[in-house]
C-alpha cells in the first residue's frame, strides 16, 4: 500500500510517502535557503511535494491522506487545496484527517476507560479541544486552558503537543506531551492506512476542512 501524505495544518508542515509502514517525509522547513522564495511553511509545501515527485510517480499511490484541521486556517486551505487538485488529476480518492485523531495517535498507550482532552494550538492563549471517551473523539470548540481546566472532570488527562514555554506556564494541571513520544509523520502514514482498509475514502470535491471557529478578516 502506498499513501501520499499532505499535513499543513500546523508549524511542521510536511509531505511524504507511506508504504507498508515505512514512511518517507519532506518537511517545508528544509526549504529555507535563498533560491526559495520567502513564505510560510504551508507555502512552501509545493516544494515538498515536487522532490517527492522526483524520485516516486505519483501515479503508483492509492490514494492521498490529508490533515483537514483544525489548525491554521492558511495551512488548512492550503493542504487541502493541493490535495484536491491532486486527487482530481491522478484520479484517486482522499482520506481525511483531523488533527485531534492525530496527535492521538502519537500516544504510546491509550486506557479506553481514562477520559482524554485533546488540544491543539489556536490563536493563543485559545487551544481548539476534543474529547476522547467511550472510544470515540468528538470535537468540541476552542477555549483557553484555564477555561478548560474549570469545566473537565478533574480525573480527565491534557493531550497536546506542548512546546516548553507552553510546559512551564501550565504545569498544575496532569498532561501528556506528544512531542517526543511517537512521530507525526509515521503516525499520520499508520492512521491513514488504517482509514483506507475501513475504506474511510471520499471525492475530492467532499473533502471538507474541519473549523471550530469562525475567522475575522482585516480590511484593507
Amino acid at each position: 500500500m502506498k499513501l501520499l501524505l499532505i499535513n499543513s495544518t500546523d508549524k511542521n508542515a510536511f509531505a511524504a510517502l507511506s508504504e507498508n509502514g515505512n514512511t518517507k517525509v519532506v518537511f517545508a522547513s528544509e526549504f529555507s535557503d535563498t533560491t526559495i522564495k520567502p513564505g510560510k511553511a504551508p507555502d512552501k509545501l509545493i516544494h515538498c511535494l515536487d522532490k517527492l515527485s522526483v524520485e516516486n510517480n505519483f501515479e503508483n499511490i492509492e490514494a492521498i491522506a490529508v490533515a483537514a484541521g483544525p489548525g491554521s486556517f492558511t495551512g488548512i486551505r492550503v493542504g487541502l487545496s493541493l490535495a484536491k487538485g491532486l486527487a482530481f488529476g491522478l484520479e484517486k480518492k482522499l482520506i481525511p484527517i483531523n488533527n485531534f485523531e492525530l496527535t492521538f495517535a502519537r500516544l504510546n498507550e491509550i486506557q479506553t476507560d481514562l477520559t482524554y482532552c485533546i488540544i491543539i494550538e489556536a490563536k493563543l492563549p485559545e487551544y481548539y479541544f476534543a474529547v476522547y471517551q467511550n472510544g470515540e473523539i468528538t470535537p468540541k470548540g476552542s477555549d483557553t486552558l484555564e477555561n478548560l481546566i474549570k469545566t473537565l472532570q478533574n480525573d480527565t488527562i491534557i493531550v497536546g503537543d506542548f512546546d516548553d514555554e507552553t510546559q512551564l506556564k501550565h504545569c498544575y494541571f496532569e498532561y501528556i506531551n506528544v512531542k517526543n513520544l511517537k512521530n507525526e509523520a509515521d503516525s499520520f502514514g499508520k492512521l491513514a492506512e488504517e482509514k483506507f482498509k475501513c475504506g474511510e475514502l471520499v471525492d475530492s470535491a467532499k473533502a471538507e476542512p474541519l473549523y471550530l471557529k469562525d475567522f475575522n478578516f482585516k480590511r484593507v
